[in-house]
C-alpha cells in the first residue's frame, strides 16, 4: 500500500467514524496523558485499564467514580501513588470512563 493510499483510507475511516477497536485505543487523543501511567494489561504507575474495569464491574456508581477520579484526582484506591487531576473536559472524562467500563464486558 502506498503512502497516498494509506492517507486516503485513514481519512475516509475518520470521516465515517470508523476507528481502532476499543481494546486498542482510547476514544480521544486528549486522553493519551492517561497512558503515561496506565496501560491496557500491565501495571505502570497506575493500574491497568482492564483491572480498573474489573474492579468497577457491577458497581452502579462506577461511571461517576471514574469521572471524579479523572477530573479531581484520587489517592489510596490502588496503593500509595496518587493520581493527579487530568486536564480533560467532563465530556472527555465521561467518554473515557465509558470506554474503560466496556473493557469488562469484552473480557467475558
Amino acid at each position: 500500500m502506498t503512502l497516498k493510499t494509506a492517507i486516503v483510507l485513514s481519512t475516509w475511516a475518520a470521516l465515517l467514524g470508523l476507528s481502532v477497536p476499543a481494546a486498542h485505543a482510547a476514544p480521544s487523543s486528549s486522553e493519551e496523558s492517561c497512558r503515561a501511567c496506565h496501560a491496557m494489561d500491565t501495571t505502570k504507575v497506575g493500574p491497568p485499564f482492564r483491572a480498573i474495569a474489573a474492579r468497577y464491574r457491577g458497581d452502579p456508581d462506577a461511571l461517576a467514580k471514574l469521572k471524579r477520579s479523572m477530573l479531581d484526582g484520587s489517592s489510596g484506591k490502588w496503593g500509595a501513588a496518587p493520581m493527579p487531576p487530568n486536564a480533560i473536559t467532563p465530556a472527555e472524562a465521561d467518554r473515557f470512563a465509558h470506554w474503560i467500563l466496556q473493557l469488562a464486558a469484552q473480557s467475558d
